[in-house]
Formats: C-alpha cells, sequence, structure tokens
C-alpha cells in the first residue's frame, strides 16, 4: 500500500479547527511531545490506522480531515487509558469525544457513518419513548442504512424468546426526559457539553 505525501503549508493546516477541538476537549494538543505511552496502553490502537498519539500529530499539523476520514476515532472505547498515561496532561479521551462531536455536526468524511445514524436513532427513540425500543431500533437503522434484510432471521427468534417486544409503552415521565434533553441542549449552546 502506498501512502499519501503530507504536504504542509498554510493552506492546508486549519488551526480553526484544532481550537475547536481545544476549545470543546478543554485540552491543548500542542502539549503532546509524542512520547507514545498513550498509544502504547490504549487497548483499541491495533484496530485504528491513526493510532491516539498520531490523531495528536496529526492535529498539531492542522490535518483534521485525515482523522475525520478514518476509523480511529469511532473505534475509540473512552477508558481513558491514554489521558491517565499522558506525563503532560494531555486528556485523548476528550480529544477523541470532540472530534466524534465535530464529525457528527460536519456529518463529514466519517467511514463509519453507520455509527452516528445508530448514535441518533438511539437518541431519537430515548427522547420520543423514555427508553430503548430495539424492534424500533433495529428496523429503522436497517432501512435507513439500506440493509433491509439483516437480522431478518434473528427477529422472530428473538420475539419468541422474550427477548424483543413487538410493541412498546412509552415512559410515564416523559416530562422529566424531555427536560433532562433540554438542559444538555442549552448546555451545548454554552459550549458546557459536547
Amino acid at each position: 500500500m502506498k501512502k499519501k505525501k503530507m504536504l504542509l503549508s498554510t493552506e492546508t493546516m486549519d488551526v480553526d479547527f484544532v481550537r475547536k477541538v481545544e476549545a470543546l476537549s478543554g485540552t491543548s494538543v500542542r502539549r503532546c511531545f509524542q512520547c507514545g505511552k498513550c498509544s502504547a496502553g490504549c487497548p483499541m490502537a491495533t484496530f485504528m490506522e491513526h493510532p491516539p498519539n498520531r490523531v495528536v500529530r496529526l492535529l498539531q499539523l492542522g490535518q483534521w480531515q485525515r482523522i475525520l476520514a478514518g476509523r480511529s476515532i469511532w473505534y475509540c472505547a473512552s477508558c481513558e487509558t491514554c489521558s491517565t498515561r499522558c506525563p503532560n496532561k494531555v486528556h485523548l479521551a476528550s480529544i477523541m469525544d470532540a472530534l466524534r462531536k465535530l464529525s457528527w455536526d460536519a456529518e463529514g468524511p466519517s467511514k463509519e457513518s453507520y455509527v452516528q445514524l445508530a448514535n441518533r436513532l438511539f437518541l431519537q427513540n430515548i427522547r420520543t419513548y423514555g427508553r430503548q425500543y430495539e424492534m424500533r431500533l433495529a428496523a429503522v437503522f436497517n432501512v435507513k442504512s439500506g440493509q433491509f434484510l439483516k437480522d431478518l432471521m434473528l427477529g422472530p427468534k428473538l420475539i419468541s424468546k422474550g427477548k424483543l417486544k413487538m410493541f412498546h409503552q412509552k415512559n410515564k415521565n416523559m416530562t422529566e426526559i424531555e427536560k433532562i434533553f433540554g438542559r444538555i441542549e442549552e448546555m451545548r449552546k454554552n459550549g458546557e457539553a459536547l
């Protein structure tokens, strides 16, 4: 596999995006001196094309498009091993959260758009029903992702074993749940939450 050369110039470096990441995460990517402790301890690093220290390095170079075009931010388990191991207190788990948020907002070039779709549908279910309605989640996900027949044979087995319900009732505390979503939206507007 031939690697593409990275060209650095004022045109290719987007410092504004990096500042957004730093503001959302509350940590500075400039503090990282590339010791590699984060990647050495990361349980998901072997699955990432950009291990944690490389994600930070690409941000330092303003090459955020490479990060969002890959899968690394979606493979991060948010276990915070990287943040714990960092001698310079770079909170890499927060950086990964910020990158996922910015990728979601931009509906950018992420290879893991199914993750974004699943997250969005999950939250819609919670907001609509006050709890998770698995049958609807699976059905809508399969339709929107174009995988119409995925899980078709699994559904009847789960229903017959009582693991999946055909119909669902709304939570009795819907006003409280709506208040929670309202508070989160307010916090996002004020920059207090991702």
